[in-house]
């Protein structure tokens, strides 16, 4: 319900904006959110990790040693927001945009870390529910500002301002949840924090570059038509990051249990792949209608386009459902896939666009080949784990 809620939100947030902006300031919103949204799912990469030490800690009464200041989440977060803001003025360029939507960006990065860190004591901890309903409470946050920011006429700056906000309410909301929680005792800067960091900030930008490149390489117009479809299409990522909640923790716990690895898997790849391909027979069926309801005439380009970007990203929503594991596994194998693929699709893009149709087409064949060699790597890797449980239970 939490989950259902949050997207619901995210949807009155965008059409909100679309509406207020117009075609060509929705991309650059759209181009706002790619960096935002990097830090947000990256951010999640600690939030993982955590979750992941959090489950796998053993349960004892003293905590008097474990760490409760998320000093992990502060170097990488800040550390990020220093980056974008030292970068801002070629991204303002870039773009575009006026410098302070990018230095709003910036400071959201430090937040989504934080709260991520301590969403992911809370999830760790096994109230899954709770970790679900601050992500949805930032959500809601953000419709609740920018309603009244659009009506006063403030643009972009008023949608960057009101994600801000939201964001930082939302880490106070979830540093109070998790106060009962101790935090891990290993710190992220690890093998496999490290591991698990590369691949959720791989998926992360493979999955928001999209709007981004289209921004700096595309139209105007163009873009902000693809934007509105890509928020739509994207909203199926909710399924599988809300499954992460619940079974990521799990699959810390149960490593080597073949049976139970395979159907968490098996769950979150089908329900990843169903919601995906309930999404493209929709669009296909109602697409018009529905960009006409959402978004109105000023979109009328974007109906086109809902059957191609949809299609173009059925095989990244059900990836994202596949790495759920991985990422319990802190696969290196996976990391090293998604780094080399974060190559070829910037080069994809670059050579391809602004021709969407080509770009769309390289996109969702990378995506395929992609989710191929990681299925490969999970069965893989389920296959040695129950060897293994086999051959200590022979022995």
């Amino acid at each position: 319900m939490a989950s259902a809620l949050g997207a619901v939100a995210a949807f009155v947030f965008q059409i909100v904006t679309a509406r207020s902006l117009g075609t060509a300031d929705f991309g650059l919103l759209a181009a706002f959110f790619s960096i935002v949204n990097v830090a947000a799912i990256g951010s999640s990469a600690v939030q993982n990790s955590v979750a992941v030490e959090t489950a796998a800690a053993p349960r004892s009464g003293g905590t008097g040693l474990r760490r409760q200041i998320p000093t992990d989440a502060l170097v990488i977060g800040v550390g990020g927001g220093l980056l974008v803001a030292a970068l801002a003025p070629w991204i303002a360029d870039a773009l575009g945009a006026n410098l302070s939507v990018v230095f709003a960006a910036a400071a959201t990065i430090p937040l989504s870390f934080l709260f991520a860190s301590f969403v992911g004591r809370v999830q760790g901890s096994g109230r899954a529910a709770a970790a679900v309903g601050w992500s949805t409470a930032s959500l809601v946050l953000r419709v609740l500002f920018v309603a009244p920011l659009m009506l006063l006429g403030l643009g972009v700056g008023g949608a960057a301002g009101a994600v801000l906000a939201a964001t930082g309410i939302a880490t106070i909301g979830a540093a109070l949840a998790a106060r009962s929680v101790p935090g891990p005792t290993r710190t992220i800067f690890t093998g496999d924090g490290a591991t698990i960091v590369t691949i959720t900030v791989a998926l992360a930008w493979l999955t928001s570059a999209d709007v981004f490149f289209l921004r700096m390489l595309a139209p105007a117009d163009v873009a902000g038509s693809y934007a509105s479809v890509a928020v739509l299409v994207k909203a199926a990522f909710i399924l599988p990051s809300t499954l992460s909640l619940y079974l990521l923790p799990r699959f810390a716990r149960n490593r080597g249990h073949s049976r139970l690895t395979w159907l968490g898997v098996g769950v979150s790849v089908l329900a990843s792949a169903g919601v995906s391909l309930l999404l493209l027979v929709i669009f296909a069926v109602a697409g018009g209608p529905i960009i006409d309801l959402l978004y109105g005439p000023a979109y009328a380009s974007a109906v086109s386009l809902l059957v191609p970007v949809v299609a173009a990203y059925i095989p990244w929503i059900i990836l994202q459902g596949l790495l759920i594991q991985l990422i319990a596994d802190a696969s290196r194998l996976a990391a090293v896939s998604l780094c080399a693929a974060v190559v070829v699709q910037a080069l994809a893009f670059v050579r391809f666009l602004p021709d969407v149709a080509f770009a769309l087409t390289a996109f969702g064949v990378l995506g395929a080949i992609l989710c191929a060699v990681l299925i490969v790597v999970v069965v893989a890797k389920v296959n040695r784990s129950g060897r293994s449980l086999t051959h200590e239970q022979s022995s």
